[in-house]
């Protein structure tokens, strides 16, 4: 339950998240909403990738700090 508040903290507050996944993997992006809801598109510096929701272990969002 954790990870899908923040997540869908980030989607709507546009902050980018660090995504671990089930296999030990990590993918940092900037998360959106597609069509399935059982997937969310990360956009990546090296492009976009889909991620099912059941393979998502932990969601870290990175707050941005404004001075």
């Amino acid at each position: 339950m954790g990870n899908m508040h923040e997540l869908k903290m980030a989607v709507t507050l546009e902050h980018q998240v660090v995504l671990t996944l089930e296999d030990g993997n990590s993918i940092v992006g900037l998360p959106k909403w597609g069509r399935k809801p059982e997937k969310v598109q990360i956009r990546t510096i090296d492009g976009a990738a889909w991620v099912m929701l059941d393979e998502i272990k932990h969601v870290t969002r990175i707050i941005p700090l404004q001075f």
